[in-house]
């Protein structure tokens, strides 16, 4: 039987592009999807097979350094972003059999299911949250929290009512509280379980399916030039832009490796803003980095959970270089499991970042639970799983 799905999710493309192999699965397999998006990215949504319907992004117009430095303005910014997903719903055609919503619009998620009845499923690209762990929390972990403990109150009372507004334009008159806080009945958390903080505490309502990929067309394809020399990827993605001289320090440091280093770069960062570089030094825009992965030795990396996992999919180590305070817990995750380093940007040096390149591509202990973690990834069934639990929740609605 198939469904007709409709998802909605913010204009941030690490949290787009994993739905997008999804929502390709599931047209492959004969499912209608309309994916509510900003209009930037409809041609993307178009290309994975679903109809795209747009509005105009808040989160678009606004993203800057101060966001990702400050969780709580991010927060605020994407009940603004649920607002406009939900003044753009009413263009949607036909009544879907279901909704996938990312966790940044979980209030659009949560107050559409309600108004409209719909069985509903949330879609977790990043840590999920339960009673043991809270993302929130672990971003401010080894902070100074006085100033967010006095803040936080007010500024979640502030929220709370906001959500409950919103809501109630919509028709949708339950506890505002509720609309934020619950676990959804459905979650598909795109990490593999011994990844996330904790993972063992999420009951089966989480679904931890590993990383969702699936083809990008919209990307170009890497390949080594033949000189042997070890490669790594370096990618801090749009952070890239709010902090160059982080990206310089580290480019300085792999071009003086005999490696091979490629370098990623988001629109508004100029080769030309990390000097001088020898040939041995690619800086590129819109590549694959599972093309660059397959043959890398190390990613560096400001510890983005999709790179991250696009790392550890293909079996290569990571040192993360954590340029936000959103950054810190998958840098410290890596850490933690022994899968690469964590390093602090506040005291990084070419010298120094070399030196753990060169110690974490030679740790055997490192590569083993590396190796140990690509295996689980696999297991976890990624992309096709996904389509799979959501498949599932359209056929217990019907029966």
């Amino acid at each position: 039987m198939t469904a007709h799905y409709l998802f909605i999710c913010h204009s941030d493309r690490g949290h787009l592009i994993p739905t997008l192999a999804v929502v390709a699965e599931l047209t492959r397999r004969g499912n209608r999807v309309t994916y509510l998006t900003a209009e930037c990215n409809a041609g993307l949504v178009a290309q994975a097979g679903a109809e795209p319907v747009t509005y105009d992004s808040p989160y678009r117009l606004a993203h800057s350094r101060r966001l990702e430095d400050d969780p709580l303005a991010l927060l605020s910014l994407l009940l603004d972003e649920s607002e406009a997903m939900l003044g753009a719903a009413g263009r949607v055609t036909g009544r879907p059999d279901a909704l996938v919503y990312d966790i940044s619009v979980l209030h659009a998620g949560r107050i559409l299911a309600r108004k409209h009845g719909l069985p509903a499923a949330q879609f977790i690209p990043i840590f999920a949250s339960n009673a043991h762990y809270s993302v929130l929390a672990s971003t401010y972990e080894g902070e100074d929290r006085g100033d967010l403990d006095r803040e936080l109150p007010g500024w979640v009372d502030g929220m709370v009512a906001r959500i409950g507004a919103l809501a109630r334009v919509h028709g949708v008159l339950d506890d505002p509280a509720e609309l934020w806080w619950e676990i959804q009945d459905r979650n598909v958390v795109a990490l593999p379980r011994s990844f996330q903080f904790a993972g063992e505490t999420f009951d089966e309502r989480f679904a931890f399916v590993g990383p969702c990929l699936g083809e990008r067309t919209f990307l170009s394809e890497w390949e080594p030039p033949g000189d042997g020399l070890p490669v790594a990827l370096l990618s801090f993605g749009t952070a890239a832009r709010s902090r160059p001289e982080l990206l310089r320090t580290c480019v300085q440091a792999l071009a003086g490796l005999p490696w091979r280093t490629v370098v990623t770069l988001p629109d508004g960062v100029d080769p030309a803003d990390l000097g001088p570089l020898p040939p041995t030094v690619e800086p590129h825009r819109w590549l694959s980095h599972l093309s660059v992965l397959r043959h890398a030795s190390v990613a560096v990396t400001h510890g983005g959970i999709g790179t991250t996992m696009e790392a550890l999919y293909s079996g290569c180590p990571l040192v993360a270089v954590p340029t936000t305070a959103m950054d810190r817990p998958p840098a410290r995750r890596i850490q933690e499991l022994g899968l690469g380093r964590a390093l602090d940007p506040a005291r990084l040096t070419p010298e120094g970042l070399a030196e753990q390149v060169l110690a974490v591509a030679g740790d055997p202990l490192v590569r083993r639970a590396v190796a140990a973690m690509r295996q689980e990834i696999s297991d976890s069934g990624g992309t096709s799983r996904a389509a799979d639990e959501l498949e599932r929740l359209t056929a217990r609605a019907a029966a």
